[in-house]
C-alpha cells in the first residue's frame, strides 16, 4: 500500500550538502566550475585553473593527443583521430569509443579523462571498463562528483577505480559513450588513461585545503554553499533575465554587462521558497572602479527592500581579479518579506569598461564548525533525547504484577528463518542515512507503488503513481542509483535482497513525463509546486479526469522485459554471487485501478491475476530455475478475499460469486496448485500479503498518535496477526487471526508455501508503544515460522523500534542475539498474556537460551518466574533492559537465578533480555 515516498529531483541549483562542501572554494564559482586538476592534458588551452582538486598521475595512458603505445582503437562511433590532437567524436544515437589494451596490470586509482562537448549535451557520458570474458562491470554515469577541473570549455574527469572495478577483475578495454541521444556535434576528447593509486584531493591553498589545514585553536574558514543559483556560467532553470543594461550572456561563460551610468541587472523567479543565509556574486571589474556595486532584492509588489552597498565588509575571497562576495539575508530582507527578484546596479558612476559576473545566487555561509554543529542538531533530532521523551521511562503504580511463564525445551520447536528481520528501503534516504545498516536487519526489500513502474533498463526511473501526481521521475537523490546499486549495497552488508517486478504491463519512458499535465488537462485540485505542470488527475470539482493513453508516461513492459532483466541479473552473478533471495511479483495488485490509474484504469479480477502471475512468473522462472519467486503482494483485508473488481462501484462481489465465492487468495493458490501439477512448473513459493493496522489514528513509520488510548490500541493492533479470540478493533470488525488463516489456505489449496509479511509498520516509530509493538510482531514471526517479514520502511536511529530490532539482533552492541531455534513458552494463567509476552530461542547446540520479554503494561511492573523446562540449569546469566534510554539496552543486576529458574523484575512498558548459558540437562 505504501509508496517509496515523493522522490522528487532536487531543484536546479540545490545540492547533496557533503558534496558541497566538497566541490565548493571561496576562490572560484561554485561546483560546477571550481574543481582544479594539476595533471596537464597534451593539448588545450592553457588557462587559470578555476577549482580546487588535484588527480594522480596517468600511468596507463590510453590517448594524450594520438592513439598511445600498445592501445587500440575499437570503434564504434564516428570519429577523427588525426594526430597530434583531441579525438573527435559523433556521439548521437548513443556513440561511444571503445580503447583496447591486453595485459593491463597494476594498481589504479582511476580513469582520468579530459573532453569538450556542445554545452547543449548537459550531463550524457557514461564510462566503464570491459573484457573478453563474461564479467559485466559497472557502469558509471558521470556526474559533478568526477569533476577534477573546468578550464574554458574543457572538462577534466576522474572516475574512482572503485566504482569502475569493485571486484578488481582483469580487464582489456576502456568504454566511453553517450547514456542519452544528443545531437551530431563533435565531442573532443585529448586524454582517456588510468592514474595511479589515489583520488581527488584538494589543491594546495584552496579553500578546502585550507579548512584542512587549520592549526588546534585556529577559528575555521567560511565556504559558500549555494541554495539556488541564478547565474553560474549560464543562467539556471527556473531564472529569467529582466535587464537591464547593455550585456552579453553567450553559452557557458560569465556574464558581461556595461554599468556605466548606473547600469544594472535583475534576476527574476518566480516562487522562490527556501531557507536562505543570503546572496553571493563573483564578479570582475576593472581596477579603477573601486567599490560600485550595490545589491536589492525586489517583488512585483510595492514592497522596498534595503540596498546594500558591498564593500570589503562582504568579501569572503579574491582570487586573482575575481571578488567573491556574501551579503547576509539579515540585511537585505530583515522583516522576512516574500521576493522575487535580484537586483545587482552600479550606485555610481564608472566607465563603459565591461564587469564580468560568472556566479549570482542565493546560497549560505558555512564553516567546519557550523557543519559540525549541524551534524550535531541532525542527530540529535533524529534520536531521543531521553527515556520521557519517547514515552518511557515510566514509573510503576502499586506492587507489581507476578506471573510465571514456562520455557519449554522439551516441546516441540522449530528453526527461525532469518528473513523474518527484514526492512525496506527508502530511496530519498538511501545515500544519507547509515543507521539503517546498524539494526541488525537480516534482508531488505526493493518495494512499494513506484516499483510497479520501475524501468530496469533506464535504470534510475519510476513513476510516483497517485503517491505524489502521477510523475516519472528520478528514482532517489542521486541520478546513478539504480537496482543494481541497491543490491549492491545489500551484498557490501551482508544482507539478502528481495526484488519486486513488475507485471502490470508498463513502465516509465523517462524521468519527465506526467500522466495528468496541465497543458492536456488544465488545473486541476492540486497541482505539484514543484513541477506545475504535474496535476493529481482530479477536477477542481472532485471528478477524477479519464486517463490518458498508457504511452503519455510508459512502454510496454511484457514478460519478455522481465526475462532479460532476470538473465542479465544472474549474468552479473556470477562474478559476485547471487544476489536476489527473493522475487515478488509486483505490489498491491488489487489497488492498481487507484493507485496506478493512468495506465490500469480497470480493477484488477480473479483471472487477470492469475493469468499475469502465470505469464510472468514463467519468464521468472525460466530466466532464474532456482528462483525463490512471491505474490501476490496484497495490501489487506478486503483484498484477502475479494478481487478490485468485486469491491469497485457496482461490482457487488460478482466476480468472486464467478469463481465459485471462494476468497481470492485460497482460489489463486489452488489454480497455481493446479497449473504445477499440469504443467511441471512451478511458480509461486512464498504467499506474500501485507498488514497494516486500520484503527483510526495507529498512524505510519514515524507518524501516529501517542495519547494512552491510542497507544494501548497500537499495541493489541498486533494480536491481529495470530490471535483467533482478538476481533479487530477498526472497521474491519472481525477476527483477523491473519498468519493461521493465510496458513491454513495454503494448506488446503497450495501445501508447501512459505508465509511472508512483505509491509507492515504499526506506526509512532520514534515512541515506546510503536517499539513494544515491533518487538511483539518479531517475537509472533518467529514464534509461528514465518518465512519472511519485511518493515516499511526502517525506524530512526535509536527510536524504540530501532531498538526493538536490536532486541533480537544486537542487543549488547556486540552481536547478542535471539538464537536460531525457537522454543515455545506457556504461562501459567491466560490472562497474563494480555499485559506481557515472552519469547524464547535456542542455539543449535543448546547450550545458550535468549529470551525477550515484554511489558505492555505502560504503569505496571510485573514480576516474572521464569521456568527453563528441560533446557538445563543456568550456568551464567545476563539480563539486559530497556524502556526508552536513547542509549538503548544496558545490564541489570536485579534478577534471581537458581537451577533452572529465574526470577526478573519487567518495569512498565520495556523490553527485556534474558541472555543465559546453560549447563546441558
Amino acid at each position: 500500500m505504501r509508496g517509496s515516498g515523493r522522490s522528487a529531483s532536487p531543484r536546479h541549483g540545490k545540492r547533496a550538502h557533503v558534496a558541497l562542501l566538497v566541490g565548493v572554494c571561496l576562490c572560484a564559482p561554485v561546483l560546477d566550475s571550481c574543481r582544479q586538476n594539476t595533471s596537464q592534458a597534451a593539448t588545450g588551452a592553457q588557462t587559470s585553473p578555476s577549482g580546487v582538486y588535484n588527480i594522480p598521475p596517468l600511468t596507463e595512458a590510453a590517448w594524450a593527443g594520438g592513439l598511445q603505445a600498445g592501445w587500440k582503437d575499437e570503434g564504434w562511433a564516428e570519429r577523427d583521430l588525426k594526430n597530434p590532437g583531441p579525438a573527435k567524436l559523433r556521439m548521437a544515437n548513443l556513440g561511444g569509443w571503445m580503447l583496447q589494451k591486453t595485459g593491463i596490470q597494476g594498481e589504479f586509482g582511476g580513469l582520468a579523462l579530459r573532453y569538450r562537448a556542445p554545452s547543449g549535451f548537459g550531463a550524457f557520458l557514461e564510462v566503464r571498463l570491459d573484457s573478453e570474458g563474461e564479467t559485466l562491470f559497472p557502469r558509471v554515469r558521470v556526474d559533478d562528483s568526477h569533476v577534477a577541473r573546468r578550464e574554458g570549455d574543457w572538462v577534466q574527469l576522474f572516475v574512482p577505480f572503485a566504482q569502475l572495478n569493485p571486484e578488481k577483475v582483469p580487464f582489456t578495454r576502456i568504454v566511453i559513450r553517450a547514456f542519452k541521444k544528443v545531437s551530431n556535434d563533435w565531442v573532443e576528447l585529448d586524454q582517456v588513461g588510468l592514474t595511479a593509486p589515489g583520488g581527488m584531493t584538494p589543491v594546495e591553498g584552496s579553500a578546502l585545503a585550507q579548512q584542512q589545514m587549520l592549526m588546534p585553536g585556529e577559528a575555521p574558514k567560511a565556504i559558500v554553499e549555494p541554495v539556488d543559483l541564478a547565474y553560474d556560467n549560464g543562467l539556471q532553470a527556473g531564472w529569467e533575465d529582466h535587464g537591464w543594461s547593455e550585456r552579453e550572456l553567450k553559452g557557458a561563460t560569465p556574464a558581461k554587462l556595461r554599468m556605466a551610468n548606473l547600469g544594472g541587472w535583475i534576476l527574476h523567479k518566480k516562487g522562490l521558497q527556501g531557507e536562505f543565509g543570503g546572496l553571493t556574486l563573483r564578479y570582475r571589474a576593472p581596477a579603477g572602479f573601486g567599490d560600485f556595486l550595490e545589491v536589492r532584492l525586489d517583488s512585483e509588489g510595492e514592497m522596498l527592500f534595503p540596498r546594500v552597498r558591498l564593500s570589503d565588509t562582504y568579501v569572503t575571497a579574491h582570487d586573482g581579479e575575481w571578488t567573491q562576495v556574501f551579503v547576509p539575508m539579515d540585511e537585505l530582507n530583515p522583516e522576512k518579506h516574500p521576493f522575487t527578484q535580484l537586483v545587482l546596479r552600479a550606485h555610481k558612476k564608472v566607465g563603459n569598461e565591461q564587469v564580468e559576473f560568472n556566479q549570482v545566487g542565493l546560497a549560505r555561509l558555512v564553516t567546519t564548525a557550523t557543519v559540525a554543529v549541524a551534524q550535531q542538531q541532525q542527530q540529535q533530532q533524529q534520536a531521543p533525547q531521553d527515556a520521557a521523551s519517547v514515552g518511557g521511562g515510566r514509573v510503576a503504580f502499586g506492587d507489581a504484577k507476578g506471573t510465571k511463564v514456562v520455557v519449554d525445551c522439551t516441546a516441540a520447536g522449530h528453526p527461525i528463518s532469518p528473513l523474518i528481520y527484514g526492512i525496506a528501503f527508502n530511496n530519498l534516504r538511501e545515500l544519507k542515512d547509515s543507521h539503517q545498516w546498524e539494526l541488525g536487519a537480516t534482508a531488505r526489500r526493493w518495494g512499494g507503488n513506484p516499483t510497479s513502474r520501475y524501468n530496469w533498463k533506464l535504470g534510475n526511473v519510476w513513476n510516483t503513481a497517485n503517491d505524489y501526481f502521477f510523475r516519472n521521475i528520478v528514482l532517489g537523490t542521486s541520478p546513478q542509483y539504480t537496482y543494481d546499486s541497491f543490491l549492491q549495497a545489500n551484498l557490501q552488508h551482508g544482507m539478502q535482497s528481495a526484488l519486486t517486478v513488475p507485471i502490470i504491463g508498463w513502465v516509465s519512458k523517462d524521468s519527465t513525463s506526467v500522466s495528468f499535465p496541465r497543458s492536456l488537462f488544465g488545473a486541476q485540485q492540486k497541482m505539484d509546486p514543484d513541477v506545475t505542470e504535474a496535476g493529481n488527475g482530479i477536477s477542481p470539482s472532485g471528478e477524477s479526469l479519464t486517463p490518458p493513453l498508457p504511452t503519455q508516461t510508459s512502454v510496454e513492459a511484457p514478460p519478455s522485459f522481465i526475462h532479460e532483466w532476470v538473465r542479465t541479473l544472474r549474468e552479473k552473478d556470477k562474478a559476485r554471487g547471487r544476489s536476489v533471495q527473493m522475487y515478488i511479483l509486483d505490489n498491491e495488485p488489487m489497488l492498481w485501478n487507484t493507485t496506478h490509474r493512468d495506465v490500469h484504469p480497470e480493477p484488477a479480477s480473479y483471472d487477470e491475476l492469475l493469468e499475469r502471475t502465470i505469464a510472468y512468473g514463467t519468464a521468472v522462472r525460466q530466466a532464474d530455475p532456482d528462483a525463490v519467486i512471491a505474490g501476490p503482494a496484497e495490501w489487506g483485508w478486503t483484498n484477502y478475499f475479494n478481487s478490485a473488481a468485486d469491491v469497485a462501484p457496482g461490482g457487488n462481489k460478482k466476480d468472486r460469486k464467478a469463481h465459485g465465492n471462494v476468497p481470492l487468495l485460497a482460489w489463486y493458490l489452488k489454480k497455481l496448485n493446479e497449473y504445477e501439477k499440469q504443467t511441471g512448473t512451478r511458480l509461486l513459493d512464498v504467499v506474500d500479503v501485507h498488514f497494516y493496522p486500520q484503527g483510526d489514528g495507529v498512524g505510519f513509520e514515524e507518524r501516529g498518535n501517542t495519547d494512552p488510548e491510542t497507544s494501548a490500541r497500537r499495541i493489541r493492533s498486533t494480536r491481529a496477526l495470530w490471535d483467533p479470540k482478538y476481533r479487530d478493533e477498526s472497521w474491519i470488525d472481525d477476527t483477523v487471526e491473519l498468519i493461521p488463516r493465510v496458513k491454513r489456505w495454503i494448506a488446503e489449496n497450495y501445501p508447501g508455501r512459505g508465509l511472508s509479511i512483505g509491509e507492515y509498520n504499526f506506526g509512532a516509530t520514534g515512541h515506546m508503544s510503536g517499539g513494544l509493538a515491533q518487538a511483539e510482531a518479531l517475537g509472533r514471526f518467529a514464534e509461528y515460522n514465518l518465512t519472511s517479514a519485511f518493515h516499511f520502511t526502517y525506524p530512526p536511529s535509536r527510536s524504540p523500534t530501532f531498538w526493538a530490532f536490536r532486541a533480537y539482533r544486537n542487543f549488547d552492541g556486540k552481536g547478542g542475539r535471539f538464537q536460531d531455534n525457537f522454543v515455545p513458552t506457556k504461562f501459567d494463567r491466560e490472562s497474563d498474556t494480555q499485559g506481557m509476552s515472552l519469547f524464547a530461542s535456542r542455539s543449535d547446540d543448546g547450550k545458550r537460551v535468549v529470551a525477550i520479554a515484554l511489558n505492555l503494561e505502560p504503569d505496571a511492573a510485573r514480576n516474572a518466574q521464569v521456568e527453563l523446562r528441560g533446557c538445563g540449569n543456568v550456568a551464567n546469566a545476563r539480563v539486559l533492559g530497556y524502556a526508552g534510554e536513547p542509549s538503548g539496552f544496558s545490564e541489570k543486576k536485579s534478577f534471581i537465578q537458581s537451577g533452572s529458574n529465574m526470577q526478573v523484575m519487567l518495569p512498565p512498558w520495556s523490553i527485556t533480555v534474558l541472555d543465559l548459558t546453560l549447563t546441558r540437562p
